[in-house]
C-alpha cells in the first residue's frame, strides 16, 4: 500500500467552477419531477380531494391524477417552454432561475422552438390554450392544486359532501361537466375558472 502526506497550502480559497448551461429540450422534463399522489397536498385539501375522488370512484368514474405538488423549478420550465412554442416568446429574453442551468437559445430560432415544443409535449401541456401558459406562481407549489382527468360512461350518481346523491345525466362525461364541477365545489375542490384553457386543473380557489 502506498501512502502520501498531504500538506495544506496557504491559499485555501474555494475554487469556482463555471458550468456551461445545458441546452433546453426533453431531457429537462425528467428533472424536478412533480408528484402525482394526494399525499403531497396540504392536509385539509388532501382530505377534500380524497373524499371527492372516493365519491367518483364509487359512482363508476375513472380518475387519473397527473400532478399534485409541483416544484417551482418545474413550473419555470413548463411556463417558458410553453411561452416559446405557443407565444413566440424570444428565448434570449427569458429570465434565469437559480438552480436551473438551462440555455433556451439554440443556434437557430427554429431549433429553440423545436426544443421547447418537445418539452411541452413531454410535459403533456400541449392541450393548454396559447393564452394559458402554466403559472409561475401556481397553487401546485404549495399543495393546493391537482391536475386530474376524469371519465365515465352513461349516467352516474355521485354523492356530494353533504350526503345528497346527484344523478349526472349530462355531457361531457369528463371533468368539464357542469354537474360534476358543482359536486366538486361541495367538497372544496374547485374547477379551474378559465374554462377549457386548462381542463385537468382543480384547486382550492379555481386558480
Amino acid at each position: 500500500m502506498t501512502t502520501a502526506t498531504l500538506t495544506p497550502q496557504s491559499n485555501q480559497t474555494p475554487a469556482i467552477v463555471n458550468v456551461a448551461p445545458e441546452l433546453s429540450g426533453p431531457i429537462w422534463v425528467g428533472r424536478f419531477l412533480a408528484q402525482s399522489s394526494t399525499a403531497y397536498l396540504t392536509q385539509s385539501f388532501r382530505t377534500s380531494v380524497d373524499s371527492f375522488i372516493a365519491a367518483r370512484h364509487a359512482a363508476g368514474a375513472v380518475v387519473h391524477i397527473e400532478n399534485t405538488l409541483r416544484l417551482s423549478q418545474r413550473a419555470y420550465l413548463m411556463h417558458w417552454a410553453h411561452k416559446i412554442c405557443r407565444n413566440s416568446f424570444p428565448p434570449a429574453a427569458i429570465p434565469a432561475m437559480n438552480g436551473v442551468n438551462i440555455n433556451w437559445v439554440h443556434p437557430t430560432v427554429e431549433e429553440s422552438i423545436e426544443a421547447a415544443q418537445r418539452m411541452v409535449d413531454d410535459f403533456h401541456i400541449q392541450g393548454l390554450a396559447a393564452s394559458t401558459a402554466p403559472a409561475l406562481n401556481t397553487l401546485h407549489m404549495i399543495g393546493e392544486a391537482i391536475d386530474m382527468r376524469i371519465t365515465w360512461t352513461g349516467n352516474i350518481s355521485v354523492e356530494k359532501a353533504d350526503g345528497i346523491v346527484v344523478l349526472i345525466n349530462t355531457t361531457p362525461r369528463t371533468g368539464m361537466n357542469l354537474q360534476l364541477k358543482q359536486i366538486g365545489h361541495s367538497y372544496g375542490v374547485v374547477k379551474f375558472v378559465g374554462g377549457n384553457a386548462d381542463r385537468p386543473h382543480w384547486s382550492t380557489t379555481g386558480h
